[in-house]
């Protein structure tokens, strides 16, 4: 079991310092027990960066399908009454805190603790992209992700990539999804929308570019730690995808996002659902319902994000 002391050493040994501001990927199984538990991790990180610090975690809600909402007029948010974030433990201790604060944009929020919280929350609103705000913190604070175990994520190739749809006037044909707020006394729908890609693809695309980006690895307690430059990776994305956008693709036949949802997939809708169709005859049954279900879904209520 590890005490407070091992996690600060680990985390001083990364070099991370006084005044940082960090978003942080963590994954508490892969670092192992810490005496006192999840916690004492972000006390330990909060020693080492200090006042002049901050640390920024998403805080993102469950979300509902915005056709549906009727049926979800019972379930209204406000500032004093937040909904459940989605986004790990980690993200539920960093609530905790007395000094943390949230977006103003609940639908898509963070939470956010140090010198650079409430700037940063209070002019994240609902007019703002989802990460308006994590992209404020890179520009003006020099924001590095750090990331202990988990999905290789990196906080940024959201960001690049919806820069990049913009840009090429490119859409993503997808769910609408947002939850009922109220804000001086009434109630509106607020939907959260950005475009999304597929895990598989981008473990294909990272490799591509994170030597450029890596400023420290080392370990917190039994996790694989690494910090990378936000800076550098929106830049060193944007130039992957500006150059062939397709390199966000995984290669699974399967996959209903990369195969049919962007302008640039690469499987028409009639060949995607032909395929699935002749999975149900095999051991792969149960993910071809899954699929044929969320390509109807996608179908009869989708819309073209971008467009």
């Amino acid at each position: 079991m590890f005490e407070y002391s091992d996690i600060y050493n680990d985390i001083k040994a990364l070099n991370i310092k006084e005044g940082d501001t960090l978003f942080l990927r963590i994954s508490y199984k892969s670092i192992g027990k810490i005496k006192g538990g999840p916690k004492v991790f972000i006390d330990a990180l909060l020693d080492v960066i200090g006042n002049e610090g901050t640390i920024i975690l998403t805080a993102f809600p469950k979300k509902y399908i915005s056709q549906f909402r009727f049926f979800k007029r019972n379930k209204v948010y406000s500032e004093s009454n937040l909904p459940k974030p989605t986004t790990g433990i980690m993200t539920e201790i960093a609530i905790s805190y007395p000094e943390s604060r949230i977006s103003k944009k609940i639908e898509g929020a963070f939470v956010v603790i140090g010198k650079n919280a409430k700037y940063l929350t209070s002019n994240h609103t609902h007019e703002k992209d989802v990460y308006w705000l994590l992209e404020e913190a890179i520009d003006k604070f020099n924001c590095k992700c750090l990331r202990v175990g988990g999905e290789p994520y990196i906080g940024t190739t959201h960001i690049s990539l919806n820069h990049v749809f913009k840009e090429k006037n490119f859409y993503q044909n997808k769910l609408k999804y947002g939850l009922y707020i109220k804000e001086n006394g009434k109630s509106k729908w607020y939907e959260a929308n950005n475009v999304y890609f597929c895990t598989e693809g981008f473990k294909s695309f990272l490799p591509l570019f994170l030597s450029k980006i890596k400023i420290n690895e080392g370990k917190i307690g039994e996790g694989y730690a690494i910090i990378t430059d936000m800076n550098k990776s929106i830049d060193e994305e944007k130039k992957l995808f500006e150059a062939d956008v397709k390199k966000i693709l995984c290669n699974d036949i399967n996959c209903l996002l990369c195969r049919t949802s962007y302008p640039f997939s690469d499987t028409n809708k009639i060949l995607y659902l032909s395929i699935q169709f002749k999975r149900l005859f095999s051991l792969e049954y149960k993910n071809a319902i899954k699929n044929i279900y969320s390509f109807i879904m996608n179908i009869l209520f989708g819309k073209r994000l971008y467009k």
